[in-house]
C-alpha cells in the first residue's frame, strides 16, 4: 500500500506530460515572500483542485484557436453533471511560459470531490480530451479569514475529499497583510496526518509550500488523540506587505492579467490558497471520496508577538526594571494604571534580580527570582520548548543602506518594507517613521542600537505597525530615555538588550533577552493570541 505522501504525488503526476518532475522542497521553501516561485508542472487540467466560480484552464495538442468547445463536468460520486461552453484562446503557459492553444473556463457549481471533464466540439459527441476524476476535484468555496487575532468558528463546514483520499479546503487570505499564525482543527472530523501528508497550492496551480522538516517555527502538527476530532495544524503566513508594494510600486511587477507582469514575470496569487492533506481517519482508512460529513473548522489566529518579553534561550531582568500593559490606547507614559498582561515567556532560565517586576504570567524551563524582585501573574513551568520562525528576508526590498544617526533626525515614510544593513542612533538622533497609510518594516541584517537619548518615532502607535525584523546574530541594544520605542522587534538569534529609563512600548522578541536599568516595557495585549 502506498504512503499517503506518495498516494497524493500519484495522483498529481497522472496529470503531467513530464511524469518524472517532482517539486524540490528547497525551492518552495520560501513561503510565498514573492513570485519567486517554481513555475506549475506541465498538466493537462490546472489546477488540479479548485472551487466554482474560479477558472481553470485546459491543454491539448488537439485544441483549435478560435474553435468552440463544450466542456462537461460530470461528478465522480453523485449524478451531477454541468456544461460549459468555452473558445480556445492562443495563451501563455504558466508553466513553461509558451504560448499554446488554451482553453480558460470557469467552473461551474458541482458536488464537492472528484469530477469528470470532457471535451468535445459543441457539435459532436465525440471528445477531444478526457480528464478522469482523479486529476481534479471540485472543493469548497474559501473561508475568508480576517486579520485581527481572535478564533473564527465554521459549523456545518463540509470538505472535499479527491478519488486518492486527500482532503481539500480553500483559504481566502486576501485580508493578511502582517504576520499570523493559524492554528485549525476539524472538530468532528478524526483525520490524523504528518507534515509530509500537508501541501499548500493556489487556485492558479503554483505549488506554494511543503511544510519540510528543516523550517524551524514555520508550522506545527499537535496530535489530538481522538477519535473524534483532527490532528491541529499551525501554520504561519510570512509579512506580506513587500509583496504587496512590490505590485503596487515597482513598474516591472505591474500585473499585466492574472498569471504575468508588466515585465513578462510571472504573478503569483499569494491570496487564495487551497490545502491540502493527506490523512487517514481511524484505523488507518482513507477519507471516502465526495463531500465529507458536517463538521465545524475552527481556526485560531495569533501574534507573533503574544508576549511582552520572550528570549528562546533565556530572559534576564534587573534594576527596577518592570514589565505591565497600560490600556490600548494609551502610548504615553503615565497616561495610564499599568495592568498586570506583560507577561513573559522564554524556552530556558527567566532571571529575575534587584527589584525587577514581571506585570503578568511568566512562562520558562527555569526561574530565578531574588532580591525584591516579583511576579504578580501565574508561573508556568514550560515541558514543550517554543520552536521560533527564522528571518527571512523576501526578494526585491528597496535598500537604505546603513542608518547611522547622531544628534540628527530622518524621515522614512511609509508603508513599506526596507533592506538595512546596521541601525544605529545615538546622541538624542531621531528616526521619524510616518506609518500612517500603513505598517512599516525594517529587515536589519547587521546590528541595531539606540543609546544617548536616541529614539524612535511613529506617526500610529499600532505596534504592529511598525517592525523591525533582524536576520542576524549581531547585537540589539535599544537604551534611552523618556519614550524610546514603539513597535515590535523580532531577533530570534540575537542578544536583545534594554537598558537605561526608557519607555519601550511593544513586544520584544530575542535569542537571548536582557533588561536592566529603569526601563519600563509596556505591552499591547491587542497583540496577543485568542
Amino acid at each position: 500500500m502506498k504512503t499517503k505522501r506518495t498516494r497524493r504525488i500519484h495522483v498529481l503526476n497522472l496529470t503531467l506530460a513530464l511524469v518524472c518532475m517532482l517539486w524540490p522542497a528547497a525551492r518552495a521553501a520560501q513561503a510565498g515572500c514573492g513570485c519567486e516561485k517554481p513555475p506549475p508542472n506541465l498538466a493537462s487540467v490546472r489546477p488540479n483542485a479548485t472551487y466554482a466560480g474560479t477558472k481553470v484552464a485546459l491543454f491539448s495538442p488537439s485544441f483549435v484557436v478560435g474553435q468552440v468547445y463544450s466542456v462537461d463536468f460530470l461528478s465522480g460520486t453523485t449524478s451531477a453533471r454541468a456544461t460549459v461552453t468555452a473558445t480556445v484562446t492562443s495563451r501563455r503557459d504558466l508553466a513553461d511560459a509558451k504560448y499554446k492553444p488554451t482553453l480558460s473556463l470557469t467552473v461551474p457549481a458541482l458536488p464537492l470531490g472528484p469530477t469528470r471533464i470532457n471535451v468535445h466540439l459543441s457539435n459532436l459527441t465525440t471528445n477531444v480530451l478526457v480528464i478522469t476524476d482523479d486529476a481534479f476535484t471540485v472543493v469548497p468555496q474559501p473561508v475568508a479569514l480576517p486579520q485581527d487575532l481572535g478564533t473564527g468558528t465554521y459549523p456545518n463546514f463540509t470538505a472535499a475529499i479527491g478519488r486518492d483520499g486527500t482532503f481539500y479546503i480553500s483559504l481566502d487570505m486576501t485580508a493578511i497583510g502582517l504576520p499570523r499564525l493559524f492554528r485549525a482543527q476539524a472538530k468532528g472530523y478524526p483525520l490524523s496526518f504528518t507534515n509530509d501528508d500537508v501541501t499548500f497550492y493556489n487556485t492558479q496551480g503554483f505549488l506554494m509550500q511543503l511544510l519540510t522538516a528543516n523550517m524551524p517555527g514555520l508550522w506545527s502538527i499537535t496530535s489530538a488523540n481522538s477519535t473524534v476530532d483532527s490532528d491541529l495544524l499551525m501554520y504561519s503566513r510570512h509579512e506580506f506587505d513587500t509583496y504587496y508594494l512590490q505590485h503596487a510600486e515597482r513598474q516591472p511587477h505591474q500585473i499585466v492579467n492574472d498569471d504575468w507582469h508588466l515585465d513578462g514575470t510571472r504573478h503569483v496569487d499569494h491570496n487564495h490558497l487551497i490545502l491540502a492533506i493527506g490523512g487517514v481517519l481511524p484505523n488507518g482508512v482513507l477519507p471516502v471520496p465526495g463531500a465529507t460529513p458536517a463538521f465545524t473548522l475552527v481556526m485560531e489566529r495569533y501574534s507573533l508577538f503574544s508576549n511582552g518579553l520572550v528570549g528562546s534561550s533565556s530572559v534576564s531582568m534587573s534594576g527596577t526594571c518592570s514589565t505591565d500593559s497600560p490600556s490600548i490606547d494609551a502610548y504615553m507614559p503615565g497616561s495610564a494604571t499599568p495592568q498586570n498582561q506583560g507577561d513573559v515567556f522564554t524556552n530556558g532560565k527567566l532571571s529575575l534580580s534587584n527589584k525587577a517586576t514581571v506585570n503578568g504570567n511568566a512562562t520558562a524551563a527555569t526561574f530565578s527570582v531574588s532580591g525584591n524582585s516579583v511576579i504578580t501573574g501565574t508561573t508556568t513551568a514550560l515541558t514543550q520548548p517554543m520552536v521560533f520562525m527564522p528571518v527571512k528576508i523576501p526578494v526585491g526590498l528597496p535598500s537604505l543602506g546603513t542608518i547611522s544617526l547622531s544628534g540628527t533626525s530622518r524621515q522614512l515614510n511609509g508603508p513599506g518594507s526596507f533592506l538595512v544593513g546596521d541601525l544605529m542612533l545615538k546622541n538624542y538622533a531621531q528616526l521619524n517613521v510616518n506609518n500612517s497609510a500603513g505598517p512599516v518594516t525594517l529587515y536589519v541584517t547587521g546590528q541595531v542600537s539606540l543609546s544617548g537619548g536616541a529614539s524612535i518615532t511613529v506617526t500610529d502607535p499600532n505596534q504592529e505597525k511598525f517592525a523591525i525584523y533582524v536576520a542576524s546574530t549581531k547585537s540589539v541594544t535599544l537604551t534611552g530615555g523618556s519614550t524610546a520605542f514603539n513597535g515590535v522587534v523580532y531577533a530570534p538569534t540575537s542578544t536583545l538588550s534594554l537598558t537605561g529609563s526608557g519607555q519601550f512600548f511593544g513586544s520584544f522578541v530575542a535569542g537571548a533577552l536582557q533588561s536592566s536599568g529603569d526601563t519600563k516595557i509596556h505591552y499591547d495585549t491587542a497583540l496577543r493570541a485568542p
